[in-house]
This record gives C-alpha cells, sequence and structure tokens, in this order.
C-alpha cells in the first residue's frame, strides 16, 4: 500500500519536472549561419568558400593556416542572452593540421559574450578538439550567460591552433533561457522525491525490526 502511495506522489512530481524541460525546449532560439557566400564574413580580407567539400552540400568556409590563427566568423547582437544557455554548434573538419611551434595541432571553436564596461565570458569547444586529419565531426560551445544585464554582443570563432587546412560549415548558435522556475523545479524534484525515498527505506527498515524482534519473542 505504501509502495502504491509513494508512485502517485511520484507522478505528478515528475510530470511538473517534464514539463519545465518541454516549456524550455519550445523557447528555444535557433540562428542559422549557411556558410555559402564570401559576403558572409564582414571581417574577413578574402574568405575561400570551398564548393566541393561541404557537409550540407552548399559549401564551406576553408582556412588554409601556415600558422595559429583565429577566424572571426560572425557577430551577433546582445538581445536576448540577459539570461541564456548559449550553444555555438558547427561541423568541422580537417586535413593535415598539426602543431607549429608552442601551439597545439588542432582546431576548435570560440564564442565570446561581451558585455558593457569590457567584461567578456568566453567558451571554447569542444573538449576533445580535432588533429590530423579526420571526416566532418559536430563540435560545439556552450556558453551560461546570467549576469542580469543586456551583452552588446556575441562573437562566434573558428581557432586555428596549428599548421593545416580546416574546414567550417552548418554554423548555429541555439539559446535558450535560464528560468528560475526551470532550476526551481528541477531541484525541488530531486529534494522530494529524495525524500520521499528516505522515508520509504526508514519504513522498511522498521518492518525489518519489527520481525526479528517478533521472530526474538517466539524464540
Amino acid at each position: 500500500m505504501k509502495r502504491r502511495i509513494i508512485f502517485i506522489l511520484m507522478i505528478p512530481l515528475l510530470s511538473a519536472a517534464a514539463s519545465c524541460y518541454d516549456t524550455a525546449e519550445k523557447e528555444t532560439s535557433v540562428m542559422k549561419f549557411p556558410v555559402s557566400d564570401p559576403g558572409e564574413f564582414k571581417a574577413l580580407d578574402a574568405p575561400v568558400i570551398d564548393r566541393a567539400v561541404t557537409s550540407d552540400g552548399n559549401g564551406s568556409l576553408y582556412v588554409d593556416a601556415g600558422s595559429p590563427v583565429s577566424v572571426a566568423l560572425y557577430t551577433v547582437e546582445g538581445a536576448g542572452f540577459e539570461h541564456a544557455r548559449a550553444a555555438y554548434k558547427a561541423m568541422l573538419r580537417t586535413e593535415g593540421l598539426t602543431a607549429e611551434g608552442d601551439s597545439r595541432g588542432i582546431a576548435y571553436l570560440e564564442m565570446k559574450v561581451r558585455y558593457p564596461g569590457g567584461e567578456e565570458l568566453v567558451s571554447r569547444g569542444p573538449a576533445v578538439p580535432p588533429s590530423g586529419t579526420t571526416g566532418w565531426i559536430p563540435v560545439e560551445a556552450v556558453i551560461y550567460s546570467d549576469k542580469g544585464v543586456t551583452p552588446e554582443s556575441v562573437s562566434l570563432a573558428l581557432v586555428v591552433d596549428g599548421k593545416g587546412k580546416v574546414w567550417i560549415d552548418d554554423v548555429v548558435l541555439l539559446t535558450q533561457p535560464l528560468r528560475l522556475d526551470y532550476l526551481f523545479w528541477g531541484h525541488a524534484v530531486v529534494w522530494i522525491v529524495l525524500i520521499i525515498y528516505i522515508y520509504y527505506l526508514l519504513g522498511k527498515q522498521r518492518r525489518v525490526r519489527s520481525e526479528l524482534a517478533a521472530l526474538g519473542k517466539g524464540s
């Protein structure tokens, strides 16, 4: 009977948590960058679009690095990033990417959130960057912006820390709001379920003790 009651109590709690995460998923903002036109890259002098090597069939940005370089790709306004989880996703491909001098021979994404006054949040990813020669692989850099003020801008870059060829394609910037109710319900559900489980274990322990005591009296 107690197990049934515990199960019934857990259903609305888990449903509440699921609804929070479902709502967060629906509020996700998606910004897609085609990476198919040299005019997209305002900060580059002579961007090279490779029509033959591409993950989506529309071309990719090709970088032939003779030494370590940071390639500025896109900059967007900071509105909407006041309380948000931002994920910078892309597809990367490398060929003959090796260390040069003090470099590590890797390529990775870099995202910067700039605030008024010059403060910055920086995220780099993935945790295991591609090196050497690879096929197309998905990569991601994630940042949590929760300073309570609107950033001035969010910039996306490709860093080639070495010497070799790198292609980037399918660039996407996902933003999802960090809302108090999601955080509250997420923690509340965990604690409530834990308390119910502890209560169940204590009840079971009491029953075992009672049974042992009864056996002791019977003997």
